[in-house]
């Protein structure tokens, strides 16, 4: 998935905003059983990034039983 966001903040704001999302976005993604890796870049070239890879196990789909 690329999400591309075009905004008219200042740069100290796009900056501070593209902070707060990381954090944001990545501690929701961390609650699911999903590898992803998030980057954010600003229009000045900061890159704010986080990733996650939960173990194997937590990625197998869950198995079905039949009674």
């Amino acid at each position: 998935m690329n999400i591309r966001l075009v905004s008219t903040l200042t740069a100290d704001d796009e900056a501070r905003t593209a902070a707060a999302l990381c954090a944001t976005v990545g501690a929701l993604l961390d609650h699911l059983s999903v590898a992803y890796t998030l980057r954010i870049e600003t229009s000045d070239g900061q890159v704010f990034q986080q990733h996650n890879a939960p173990p194997p196990s937590a990625l197998r789909a869950p198995s079905i039983m039949s009674t």
